[in-house]
């Protein structure tokens, strides 16, 4: 920046140099502070709200998580007590935790809201929103440790015999079958395309899961029994491996519109509820995410190892699939327990 100001010349005999009194303009240089207040030089950082919003858009693509991980991060902004990012300290993040270890959450969703908070800030560095080293955030926020096996809603082979019986249209098996037969999240499945439906390299079918959870992709074999099962659903449609569109149709009774609709997360939620309900499972609650759970229990106990399962599953880390190991522990203990001298079907009436 240059500002022009007025001079008068000198008489030095220099042929350069105006006469007395005459007046040039000069061009000066002028330092850019000069200019500025100092109250506007002051740097302005997001707030704790615009940052998390910009994490949860850039960073998180399940909307599941991005739901539950808004949750957390709101709750975490005012228990800190911090305009921003940039006021944050490591003994806010001790405090932090221990308030979260002690506030009688089950051990799953403490572990959430602080890796919750761990994923914010390790993106939120990246991007420049705080100096805190990824040491002292990972050591500020551990995980807390976990001594009981987490509780799993899973449904056994003779409730999936029925299930699978009760579904009454070629959806419905097929989807039961995907379901039960992949392990995929109820939003992966309601994503699935035609086309993702692939003759893997062995020679057998596999689904191709796009941008799962974490941003990744794989692939889940499936056995010949699902493939059969989604095949006679796209004839009774008339479709074809290798076409467009959603696989499960949220309408594909005639409808004459070229534009395909695939089934919601809802929607196939409460074909899963209906199809349990008509199989008579009772006193428990069968979701999408209870036949998920069931399906690594079933490759365990095929003989299934650990790591495998884990890619399976579309696990980031070996420690979540570790946990249904667990629950075959539990069952090894069962074995040594007798049964009690019950007589009848009431629990009452026991031997005297």
């Amino acid at each position: 920046m240059s500002q022009k100001v007025r001079t008068i010349g000198s008489d030095n005999g220099d042929s350069r140099t105006p006469e007395i009194g005459q007046i040039i303009d000069v061009i000066v240089p002028v330092q850019p502070s000069i200019l500025i207040s100092r109250e506007l030089t002051t740097t302005i950082h997001p707030t704790w709200g615009e940052s998390v919003a910009g994490y949860l858009d850039a960073a998180i693509d399940s909307p599941n998580t991005r739901r539950a991980y808004s949750r957390h991060l709101t709750r975490a902004g005012e228990a800190l007590g911090v305009d921003s990012l940039h006021d944050i300290t490591g003994a806010d993040l001790a405090s932090y935790r221990a308030a979260v270890t002690s506030s009688g959450l089950a051990a799953s969703s403490q572990s959430q809201a602080l890796s919750a908070l761990r994923s914010f800030l390790t993106w939120s560095r990246s991007m420049g929103g705080h100096s805190l080293s990824a040491q002292l955030v990972s050591v500020a926020l551990r995980a807390p440790r976990v001594s009981v096996a987490a509780r799993f809603n899973v449904i056994t082979e003779k409730e999936i015999a029925a299930m699978l019986a009760a579904a009454s249209d070629p959806r419905e098996r097929a989807l039961a079958a995907v379901l039960l037969g992949s392990g995929l999240r109820v939003a992966e499945v309601a994503k699935l395309a035609v086309r993702d439906v692939v003759e893997a390299m062995d020679g057998g079918v596999a689904l191709f899961v796009l941008k799962g959870k974490g941003r990744k992709d794989r692939m889940v074999p499936i056995g010949a029994e699902v493939d059969a099962l989604i095949r006679a659903y796209l004839a009774s449609t008339g479709r074809y491996l290798g076409g467009d569109g959603p696989l499960f149709l949220a309408n594909d009774r005639g409808s004459k519109s070229r534009v395909k609709t695939g089934l919601s997360t809802r929607a196939i939620s409460r074909i899963v509820g209906e199809l349990a309900s008509v199989a008579g499972i009772a006193a428990k609650q069968v979701t999408p995410h209870a036949l998920r759970h069931s399906y690594p229990m079933r490759c365990l106990r095929a003989g299934g190892n650990v790591v495998a399962v884990a890619r399976l599953l579309g696990h980031s880390s070996i420690s979540t699939t570790q946990r249904y190991v667990d629950h075959l522990a539990t069952s090894e203990l069962r074995a040594t327990v007798p049964p009690l001298p019950v007589r009848g079907s009431g629990a009452r009436e026991v031997a005297s």
